[in-house]
């Protein structure tokens, strides 16, 4: 089986944007990862009607926007379940201002959070503590804003190091919400 391709953001913003989608490339990953969380697999419908509002099969911008998409849930699935953790967020490179990055970011953790409503899983769901935690800690980093372009090097640590916190939060409510499924042990 061939590797899913890195998605390039701005790249896969601009296919997004063409098709006239409903959100962005930080949006979408994050949908992705949110729905694959909640339950464990990515149908096309689900993500589908989440993201894209035209219907007409004969738009090649459409098409093409949801052909980014499905090689994106390729990546995302495998990404997700790289067992030395090699998932990282879909975000714009360093060398894009931090308020853009900062706003990718929360656009992230909004669409994180609408894949795992959409995917099943409520405010009411009985969720182990710590994932009911780092959801609450995503839902304020979605409202996250940054609006000077004058970042130093103490801003751009506290930008990473939010991102680094996001990454393995999610990467630990993916593993209590789909924990593996071991064979028995012998004994």
């Amino acid at each position: 089986m061939q590797e899913a391709r890195h998605p390039d953001y701005v790249e896969l913003e601009q296919i997004l944007g063409r098709a006239e989608a409903a959100a962005g490339a930080a949006e979408v990953h994050g949908l992705l990862c949110g729905l694959l969380c909640a339950s464990g697999r990515l149908e096309e419908g689900v993500w589908t009607s989440q993201i894209f509002t035209d219907t007409d099969t004969g738009n090649v911008s459409l098409q093409q926007g949801r052909a980014a998409v499905q090689s994106l849930a390729a990546w995302t699935h495998e990404a997700m379940n790289d067992p030395v953790l090699g998932m990282d967020l879909l975000l714009p490179t360093e060398g894009q201002p931090l308020f853009e990055r900062t706003a990718a970011l929360a656009e992230w953790c909004q669409g994180f959070l609408l894949g795992l409503a959409a995917g099943g899983v409520q405010q009411e769901t009985q969720l182990p503590e710590d994932v009911t935690e780092l959801i609450r800690d995503i839902t304020e980093i979605s409202r996250a804003d940054f609006e000077t372009d004058d970042a130093d090097d103490d801003d751009e640590q506290a930008f990473y190091e939010v991102v680094e916190y996001v990454r393995m939060g999610v990467l630990l409510i993916n593993d209590e919400l789909q924990p593996l499924k071991a064979p028995p042990r012998l004994q």
